[in-house]
């Protein structure tokens, strides 16, 4: 069937092309469908012949109404076919592309702003960028038109937001939202407005529990201004006479009698008929872009989502805390512990600045460094000691980890040297305690000192061990008294 065409766009054609006015004859027609734009493009059924007919059943459907950039095609595209038309006529905006390919007529106003904006049921939303930088939180369904300019600029620009395209010819918005299919809508400010007024009038303002509306502010940058493309090839009498009317209906006062619009005759300024079609605010059905959560039954998805994500990061958080201080709380005890064993075989001050590099030095060759080199075996044997607290399996790991700077599996001198410099709360704490000790208790830890152990067997150092164990027992049993 016949598709018949109404709105502020076809207004616009009818006022100028008036007998008194620009006086010319029009024949509107959707895309054809066999533009090289269009993303399904049609083949004629005889094109193989050889012929230019256009006998596809699709051809001129509804299916491309809507489809922008299909219809600029029957325009611009090269050699001229039977396809070809002379002007695209809608709410096309201005880019660099078509500039360079077709001619534009003025642009036309109202209206003045017609930037990018949002309509939907989503709420908590400021503008387009806080949408891409948040959405990963919220969840919306974002959807755009198919087949026109600014959504492959969005997808170019936000690369991060998934945004779906749909047909223009899906003009049950209600549907759209209610079903599910789009949460938001992102689209010409101007149009949304309208839309959002066309579905107050038509009394469907809620989807799923939520009033629909326009969505915080539009964009402040990028495409803004619409204009009536023009085959490049076409007599400059054709574009002249569009802008002459175009700028007057634009121009004129309605309360002047013999100016281009005077009220009494209609069909006149822009600014009216633009009123007279249903522009709107985008808040007729109440949508309220950051709702109070009281009286509502439950938060909204995208809220219920915000608040999980974040107690999650919270909790993660505190984990990551926990952790560390747990991390921390070890690297001391396992430091101290090598301190206290170290106590054993020299003296120490309240830093490793106090040890002398002879002391040093054979401290490294004791512990098992002869070669050069410290192994882990060699390190364990020499921690395990019945005298001091027990060290965990873990522990020692670190401990060890610690050491092995490089994960090499030993232990050179300079990471040795290294490692006792980092242990400076350490040798301060184990020097304290040393020096609070019962002389009889740090006698028995002092039986391990290098001296001994290189003077005197290994049996004779235990033996004196046990001697200076007996000894502090009997300080023990006889009390302070003695």
């Amino acid at each position: 069937g016949r598709l018949s065409f109404s709105g502020y766009l076809i207004g616009i054609l009818e006022a100028i092309s008036r007998e008194d006015r620009g006086n010319f004859t029009y024949e509107l027609l959707t895309p054809s469908g066999y533009g090289s734009k269009c993303d399904r493009r049609l083949i004629p059924n005889n094109e193989k012949n050889g012929t230019d007919s256009l006998d596809h059943f699709e051809a001129y459907s509804r299916r491309n109404y809507g489809a922008f950039k299909c219809g600029e095609s029957d325009v611009n595209d090269r050699p001229l076919s039977a396809y070809s038309t002379d002007l695209y006529w809608g709410s096309y905006y201005i880019t660099p592309d078509r500039l360079m390919v077709n001619k534009f007529t003025v642009p036309f106003s109202p209206p003045d702003r017609a930037t990018l904006g949002m309509m939907g049921t989503a709420t908590h939303i400021r503008n387009i960028p806080d949408l891409v930088e948040r959405n990963h939180a919220f969840g919306y369904s974002v959807c755009g038109y198919a087949n026109t300019a600014y959504i492959d600029t969005l997808r170019v620009s936000f690369p991060n937001l998934d945004i779906r395209g749909i047909s223009y010819a899906e003009e049950n918005y209600h549907d759209l939202f209610a079903s599910g299919t789009c949460d938001i809508l992102i689209g010409a400010y101007p149009e949304l407005l309208q839309v959002t007024a066309r579905l107050h009038k038509e009394d469907k303002c809620i989807a799923n529990g939520m009033p629909v509306g326009v969505i915080g502010d539009p964009l402040v940058y990028g495409y803004n201004y619409f204009a009536f493309g023009v085959r490049d090839d076409l007599a400059p009498i054709v574009l002249q006479t569009l802008n002459f009317w175009l700028q007057a209906l634009m121009a004129c006062f309605p309360e002047d009698p013999n100016g281009f619009c005077p009220s009494d005759k209609g069909g006149g300024s822009l600014s009216q008929l633009f009123a007279d079609t249903g522009a709107g605010t985008g808040k007729e059905c109440g949508y309220v872009q950051f709702p109070s959560l009281e009286g509502r039954g439950g938060l909204a998805p995208g809220i219920i989502v915000a608040i999980v994500i974040s107690i999650l990061v919270l909790l993660i958080a505190l984990g990551m805390l926990y952790h560390t201080h747990q991390l921390k709380q070890q690297e001391q005890r396992m430091k101290k512990r090598f301190i206290q064993q170290l106590a054993r075989n020299i003296d120490i001050g309240p830093s490793a600045h106090c040890i002398t590099a002879e002391k040093l030095t054979e401290a490294f060759k004791h512990i098992g460094g002869q070669d050069g080199m410290i192994s882990k075996a060699d390190l364990a044997k020499w921690m395990n000691d019945l005298h001091l607290d027990f060290l965990s399996e873990r522990d020692f790991d670190r401990l060890w980890e610690a050491m092995d700077m490089d994960g090499k599996g030993v232990v050179d001198p300079i990471h040795f040297v290294t490692f006792l410099g980092e242990c400076g709360p350490q040798f301060k704490e184990v020097h304290q305690e040393y020096n609070n000790l019962p002389k009889t208790e740090r006698m028995k830890l002092a039986s391990r000192r290098l001296t001994n152990i290189s003077n005197m067997s290994e049996e004779e150092v235990h033996r004196l061990e046990r001697r200076h164990n007996r000894i502090s027992r009997m300080n023990v049993f006889a009390g302070p008294g003695l």
